[in-house]
């Protein structure tokens, strides 16, 4: 039996670009292409792959709270990130998340997405080799002390800081400031640098006992 494998990508080219990668390789079978979130979920109560390729910057969700709907409901179904984002942190919190590999749009070719499928498939973690790196040379630094001094935020992370500590999803957020969900989800990231923590509720916690929110 073939590795059955969905790719969710709200970009067509890349969606099919990916399909003509796998195509060569009888071992593979594309089942099902999806171009956001919500038309992946309707998709999976039809049917459920083996593997799932998914964009880590879709329109309706971010990634984590995508894998993390699919995977209480799911909970076989392997993910495997791809993603233009090289950052160690959002690597290490989609790994957090339960997902079993991350590779990059930049460096994967179709050895590397093979190798990345089979692996995970057979329930074992795929790094794209330079992610892998990245993570071990960060393993050595010796981690610095929170610094609880008030970080320098401006207007706009002020604002959004607010909206998460009144627990606004990325998407609402979004929608109520009338900007991209990617703007959003780069002044999450920035925040959590800035407050040096490592998720939503490091960020919460931390931006309460400095006194930066109501």
């Amino acid at each position: 039996m073939p590795v059955k494998v969905i790719i969710t990508d709200d970009h067509p080219l890349v969606a099919k670009g990916i399909q003509q990668l796998l195509k060569p390789y009888k071992h593979i079978k594309v089942v099902q292409t999806f171009r956001n979130g919500q038309a992946l979920l309707n998709g999976l109560k039809k049917g459920v792959p083996d593997v799932l390729l998914l964009d880590y910057q879709l329109p309706d969700y971010t990634a984590n709270e995508l894998v993390a709907i699919i995977l209480k409901d799911y909970p076989e179904l392997r993910v495997l990130i791809l993603s233009s984002t090289e950052s160690s942190f959002y690597v290490k919190s989609m790994m957090q998340s339960g997902c079993m590999g991350y590779l990059l749009k930049s460096t994967t070719d179709d050895t590397m997405l093979i190798k990345a499928i089979d692996t995970v498939y057979e329930g074992q973690i795929f790094l794209d080799p330079e992610l892998k790196e990245n993570i071990l040379m960060g393993l050595f630094k010796h981690k610095q002390p929170a610094n609880l001094t008030r970080p320098s935020l401006t207007i706009r992370e002020k604002e959004i800081l607010q909206l998460i500590v009144d627990e606004y999803r990325n998407q609402e957020i979004a929608d109520k400031l009338f900007l991209s969900l990617r703007t959003i989800e780069a002044h999450r990231y920035n925040l959590l640098q800035k407050l040096n923590v490592k998720n939503t509720v490091g960020l919460v916690k931390m931006a309460i006992q400095m006194g930066l929110v109501e």
